[in-house]
């Protein structure tokens, strides 16, 4: 009969031990010897003490298990315990009297023995202490050791016990497995994050069980990435086919996608993450194909990391020497009767002095994935800036370039300040640099991105949307979209004018531009026949090797030459004559009569509203509006010639607060003339406009030796590009009120 004792004083902090012993008097010898530190429960046969296990497996810290028992053997007992998950965790200490059960007892997975009779007492309590802090360590070690979901090794304890497995098998071949859920994260969304988990489980669990007999190890490293270490095998596709067989099945029946690459044999002379970061090689190139599964690193593929790595050791050095090499690729408005030169792109290249021209479809993605990619941006951006400088200096002719903008750079705090800085640096205007920004940085975090790109936008820079068509921008997103051109994928250039091609979805998106009074940059056009297609279907710009490839700088200057010349002999209405309405913001040359900044609307035209809202503040009293660039300080007056058509320009410059310095000593009554030099001053201006909309000034100028009150209102333009002052004549106001 089976007798079952708790110590009645058992509490909650003190380790709990099992005492399994068919003999009352043993179980009673034990209870004394642990009592004072440890609380005990007690059974006298296999079947009540696997019971009581079951019941206080969560708690108990240790089992003292005896053999010989009737009944139900005490191995049979360390088997059951063994054989189940929720009590093979918990220590077990054999009680025997004989010496050959001991081998036996530590196979089936005991710890330690006591033998009969029992030893002292403080022997018996060293063993059970030692046991129990054995445990717990081992315990903890494997909490911080393994993952919590999968229970597999995390990467850390995986990369150390890999190591450890070539120190001791130095001889044997190995191979380095990555294994990834494609599109894991959809799967999260599609059928939640419960589904989702247990397929990570079910194949943590499979890759486990096959590779477990041969030695091998596995690890969850990220979420959806699994790492594999084992001897060398050749039945991959095998293994693959069996675990994705394993995997728990989706609402319509399928399961995940898997993929697999393998790094067969390794070179154990490099570190262990680099041989994992070569299977992540071969698993890459499966990325985008739903016909292959599997894939092995080669010597192709090796030849490739090789080259990567020395590109990227070569990054710092490039950028030191100027081997990155910025080209210019024109772009021509082709709705004139004669194409003419409208802006161009900056596309580097790069020169290396031992591997020569390396395309920028090897070097370009390597940076993107490096974080190497905001560095050379900015460089370009840089050398970019000096060119255009150095073109207005020799040909006094702006010729707007146009940059790329990566999704990176969108993210940096510091963009709008660097942008800012370099127009700064070199005496440029932002209409000189025009942004390309692909239409995929648009979408993720739409919102933030799209608020970047208006504050840009709203200080002058031209944005241009690169790769349109090739992202996933919604038609009601591109609607609210900050921009001023659409620039076409080359991709769509070659597929419609392809042997069965279509340029239907070409018309869509010109129609689409229409719709956003932009206009439309066709890349990649290389024909006659694709730049007269392009035109008939109403393409405003055309760049492509039909005019021109990528040239360097000193080669570019025929176009710029040529565009001089010919508004010179022809001028600029000839030149431009038939052009569409739709014209590009600073592509052309500037007019003396062209309208304030920010009055042209997206095509490029006079806006009425800057008519009306000019004319109306004339009309209400202001003898001039003057529109001051925040930040070039270039200025325009504005007065009124009595009818809507006739506004016109007075005067323009390109430093009004210098000049107002200059001129208040000469116009101004003397005793208001401090207090006005106090007054404009830019930074005096801005600190009184961050805390009230306007401010307003009186003072007198000498006006045909007599002084005149005028009073000057000042407030920020609407999208506080400009501050905008208003001259009116005081008694003048008083005048015409009298007469009324």
């Amino acid at each position: 009969m089976a007798a079952v004792k708790m110590n009645p004083h058992a509490t909650a902090d003190r380790h709990l031990v099992l005492i399994v012993d068919d003999e009352l008097v043993n179980r009673e010898i034990l209870k004394l010897v642990l009592e004072e530190e440890y609380d005990t429960i007690t059974a006298a046969d296999g079947e009540t003490a696997l019971s009581l296990i079951r019941q206080y497996a969560a708690n108990l810290s240790l089992i003292l298990l005896d053999l010989l028992m009737p009944g139900m053997h005490g191995l049979e007992v360390l088997r059951a315990i063994q054989d189940d998950p929720d009590m093979k965790h918990i220590p077990v200490i054999v009680l025997t009297a004989d010496q050959q059960a001991e081998v036996e007892s530590l196979r089936a997975g005991a710890v330690d023995f006591l033998s009969k009779p029992y030893p002292d007492r403080e022997i018996i309590l060293a063993r059970v202490h030692r046991v129990i802090e054995m445990t717990e360590s081992r315990e903890i070690i494997e909490f911080t050791e393994r993952d919590g979901l999968t229970g597999l090794l995390n990467k850390d304890y995986f990369y150390r016990y890999a190591t450890q497995s070539d120190l001791h098998h130095a001889d044997r071949p190995m191979d380095a497995i990555l294994v990834d859920v494609c599109h894991f994260r959809m799967i999260n969304e599609r059928y939640g994050k419960a589904f989702g988990d247990e397929v990570l489980r079910k194949l943590g669990e499979s890759l486990r069980a096959a590779v477990r007999e041969e030695g091998g190890i596995v690890c969850r490293r990220d979420a959806d990435i699994f790492l594999v270490y084992c001897p060398h095998r050749e039945d991959y596709q095998s293994v693959l086919d069996t675990v994705f067989g394993s995997l728990p099945t989706q609402g319509s029946g399928s399961r995940a996608r898997l993929r697999m690459g393998v790094y067969a044999d390794v070179d154990k002379s490099i570190d262990i993450e680099r041989r994992f970061d070569r299977a992540k090689m071969a698993a890459d190139t499966l990325v985008g194909s739903y016909r292959s599964t599997f894939a092995l690193f080669d010597n192709n593929l090796h030849e490739s990391e090789v080259f990567a790595e020395r590109l990227l050791d070569s990054f710092d050095t490039a950028i030191r020497d100027k081997q990155f090499k910025v080209y210019f690729q024109p772009k021509f408005d082709v709705r004139p009767d004669k194409p003419v030169l409208a802006s161009a792109e900056a596309l580097v290249r790069w020169i290396h002095p031992e591997l020569g021209f390396i395309s920028p479809g090897q070097f370009i993605p390597l940076f993107e994935e490096n974080g190497l990619i905001g560095r050379l941006d900015e460089y370009v951006w840089r050398e970019t800036a000096a060119q255009i400088r150095d073109w207005k200096n020799r040909f006094s002719l702006s010729v707007p370039v146009s940059v790329n903008v990566s999704r990176v750079d969108m993210y940096d705090p510091e963009l709008i300040g660097t942008l800012l800085n370099l127009i700064r640096e070199n005496n440029l205007t932002p209409e000189d640099l025009f942004l390309e920004i692909t239409e995929s940085a648009y979408t993720g975090d739409s919102s933030q991105m799209i608020e970047k790109v208006r504050q840009l936008r709203n200080l002058g820079f031209h944005i241009e949307m690169d790769d349109f068509g090739t992202g996933y921008s919604s038609l009601n997103m591109i609607s609210e979209l900050p921009i001023d051109a659409l620039k076409l994928d080359m991709a769509f250039i070659r597929n419609a004018f392809a042997e069965g091609g279509t340029t239907r979805l070409i018309e869509i998106i010109i129609d689409i531009a229409d719709y956003l009074s932009v206009p439309v940059i066709a890349e990649g056009v290389e024909t006659e026949e694709q730049m007269s297609a392009l035109r008939a279907m109403g393409c405003d710009l055309v760049q492509g090797y039909y005019f021109s490839r990528p040239v360097p700088p000193e080669e570019f200057d025929r176009f710029i030459t040529e565009k001089k010349k010919r508004l010179e002999e022809e001028g600029e209405e000839a030149v431009y004559s038939h052009g569409d309405s739709k014209r590009i913001t600073g592509v052309q040359h500037r007019r003396t009569d062209q309208p304030f900044p920010g009055s042209e609307n997206k095509s490029g035209s006079f806006s009425d509203d800057a008519h009306v809202s000019i004319m109306q503040a004339l009309a209400s009293g202001f003898e001039s509006i003057y529109y001051v660039d925040l930040i070039t300080d270039h200025y325009t007056e504005y007065i009124a010639r009595g009818r809507y058509k006739d506004l016109k320009t007075k005067l323009s410059g390109t430093d009004f607060f210098a000049e107002s310095r200059e001129n208040i000593p000469k116009v101004v009554f003397p005793d208001d003339q401090q207090m006005l030099l106090d007054i404009i001053d830019k930074a005096t201006i801005l600190g009184i406009l961050a805390k009230r909309q306007a401010m307003s000034v009186e003072y007198r100028l000498i006006i045909k030796n007599v002084p005149a009150w005028h009073r000057l209102k000042i407030v920020l333009s609407e999208d506080q590009r400009y501050l905008v002052f208003g001259l009116s004549n005081m008694e003048a106001e008083i005048r015409s009120a009298e007469a009324l």
